[in-house]
């Protein structure tokens, strides 16, 4: 599978619960029918797919480095995500991963829909956030004082 061309088309995400699970490498092992019916995915070209693959190319790269930090260390981690539909439609959620009961096993990932307040706020912080990586700066600071949402 490789990622869809972004569009600057947001669909709306207001219900349910998306989840998909993910080995320790990031490749998606599991998705739940809610997250192939929104997404438009078909189950055999998810599986096996990298979960990066379902995120927008413009996210903050620590804001992943930071949560591959928390959950390797068995914690759970919450924060804002920009996905991918199939068709390159973008839609916000509020990503929570958790480590499976053993740490070695991967992770369980949910997506809750984001708040349209918040994801104004915070898609400018992270645009930002992304310029400055561009740049080759540490954000590292800078997406600790923003993410999770505990």
């Amino acid at each position: 599978m490789t990622r869809p061309t972004p569009t600057s088309k947001e669909i709306d995400f207001q219900d349910g619960n998306f989840i998909y699970e993910m080995d320790n490498d990031g490749y998606i092992t599991y998705a739940n029918r809610s997250f192939l019916n929104f997404t438009g995915y078909e189950k055999a070209e998810l599986i096996g797919a990298h979960y990066s693959q379902t995120v927008d190319p413009h996210m903050p790269t620590t804001l992943f480095h930071c949560m591959q930090t928390s959950t390797g260390k068995g914690e759970e981690w919450k924060g804002y995500s920009k996905n991918l539909l199939k068709s390159g439609d973008h839609y916000w959620s509020v990503a929570h991963v958790s480590p499976k009961e053993n740490v070695n096993e991967g992770y369980i990932v949910m997506y809750n829909p984001a708040g349209k307040m918040a994801v104004e706020d915070i898609s400018k912080k992270y645009e930002e956030i992304y310029a400055l990586e561009q740049k080759g700066e540490d954000t590292r600071g800078l997406i600790r004082n923003i993410i999770v949402l505990r």
